[in-house]
């Protein structure tokens, strides 16, 4: 079976979307909402996945990687371990 591509799918009409991921870990205890979270992704992995599912369960038809904010530099800040725990790779 070949997937169709996003813009074939807007094309035939909603395209559905997760979201609240920031939100819902926040509830969960694994984050703390701010300007910086990715950390959540290194530190609880399955959480991440489990929400993933989650959205799929709902009925979403595209799940994003949560990876905003996620820069070298954003990674490697005091008091943040993700840093050292994975190598961003970028232009």
């Amino acid at each position: 079976m070949v997937k169709k591509g996003l813009l074939e799918r807007l094309r035939e009409g909603p395209v559905v979307g997760d979201g609240s991921y920031v939100f819902t870990l926040e509830k969960r205890t694994y984050v703390k909402a701010g300007p910086w979270t990715p950390e959540v992704v290194v530190e609880h992995p399955d959480a991440v996945k489990q929400l993933h599912k989650e959205y799929i369960r709902a009925g979403a038809d595209v799940v994003q990687a949560f990876t905003f904010y996620s820069t070298d530099d954003k990674l490697n800040l005091p008091g943040h371990e993700a840093g050292g725990t994975i190598t961003v790779i970028s232009d």
